[in-house]
């Protein structure tokens, strides 16, 4: 009996995982969720010439 309750609550952690795993990707975005995006494409935009960059060490 003991070890059905951990099939069950391996199975169920599985299915969470599997749930869990399907939002983040945006699965479930048809019936409104999904979750928020982090991306920032304004941003990038607005950068004026970003490989004239030269990132350089201070020497003191």
């Amino acid at each position: 009996m003991k070890h059905l309750k951990l099939r069950w609550l391996i199975l169920a952690l599985m299915l969470s995982n599997a749930l869990l795993y399907g939002w983040r990707e945006g699965l479930f975005e048809a019936w409104g969720f999904a979750p928020e995006s982090a991306r920032e494409p304004s941003r990038t935009l607005q950068q004026i010439q970003p490989d004239n960059v030269v990132i350089t060490r201070k020497i003191s």
